[in-house]
């Protein structure tokens, strides 16, 4: 496939009564942004995508081996179950 703009989000509307206004801007607070603060927004909420990425690993790397993260050492409670069933789209678990 080829890509799209990175941190762009097409606007959210139908036909049905919940989706009358846009979902991401449903008072249209950004339609006045030049087109450079609209990509410095895209560029901030593709950084903040990557920062949630590693800082939810590094919890998971931390239960999973104790003392890995150094600046989370004995704050994060030892797991021993698996960590990566929530990213396996196996949810058997629950049937």
């Amino acid at each position: 496939t080829k890509g799209g703009l990175p941190g762009y989000y097409p606007p959210i509307k139908g036909k049905r009564p919940e989706l009358i206004f846009n979902l991401y801007d449903p008072f249209n607070f950004f339609e006045g942004d030049s087109a450079e603060k609209k990509a410095r927004g895209r560029l901030t909420e593709v950084n903040n995508g990557r920062l949630a990425m590693l800082g939810i690993f590094s919890i998971i790397s931390e239960a999973t081996v104790p003392g890995s993260v150094p600046a989370l050492k004995d704050m994060i409670p030892p797991y021993d179950g698996n960590v990566m069933i929530p990213f396996s789209g196996d949810f058997s678990i629950f049937s």
